[in-house]
């Protein structure tokens, strides 16, 4: 069996109730295979879900699953065919990667975040090549994330950031998948 993080952006324009009701239902398809799962609330979106210009906030859940290629097959379908469900994302999770939850992600990086604006601007800071720090490269760190951005929305360049080839790789990879998320823009 093969682990996998699945997200779902959730319509934010729901009640709580029927939202309740749309997360329980898909809780229930996969409810033997959840190990973990993260609500992380109402999140503001880099774009518009849809074709209205107001909906661009949506509602996040994040489950770990351990799962056959059957169970994602089946677990798609019903999602396809869901209103509620805007968009849903499968991420293949390997053995280095770690699940980790919205609210201490945030928690942790908080007090490192002030630390980084305390530097000054001409230096090169390495952040996510320290061993303890290399868990925060994570697609659920976007604050971080958002410091490894241009102004122009281009992923810095390793030059620029001493990161270590092989950090440098997860992290572009971290980066577009919270692209595909929508919680980073693409271009500015």
């Amino acid at each position: 069996m093969q682990k996998y993080e699945v997200v779902l952006l959730v319509d934010a324009s729901l009640s709580e109730n029927n939202r309740k009701e749309v997360v329980s239902e898909f809780e229930k398809l996969i409810k033997k295979n959840i190990l973990q799962e993260d609500a992380m609330g109402l999140q503001q979106l880099a774009y518009n879900l849809g074709n209205k210009a107001w909906n661009d906030k949506a509602y996040v859940y994040s489950y770990y699953v351990e799962a056959e290629a059957e169970d994602l097959d089946m677990l798609k379908k019903n999602v396809l065919y869901n209103k509620a469900i805007k968009r849903y994302f499968i991420f293949k999770m390997d053995k280095s990667n770690e699940f980790l939850t919205f609210a201490k992600v945030n928690a942790e990086l908080n007090a490192v975040i002030e630390w980084w604006d305390a530097k000054k601007l001409w230096q090169k800071v390495n952040f996510f090549s320290d061993k303890k720090n290399a868990k925060y490269i994570n697609r659920k760190s976007i604050m971080m994330l958002k410091k490894y951005i241009t102004r122009f929305g281009d992923i810095k360049p390793r030059e620029y950031t001493w990161n270590p080839v092989g950090t440098q790789k997860k992290l572009k990879t971290v980066i577009l998948r919270a692209r595909e998320l929508w919680f980073i823009a693409y271009k500015k």
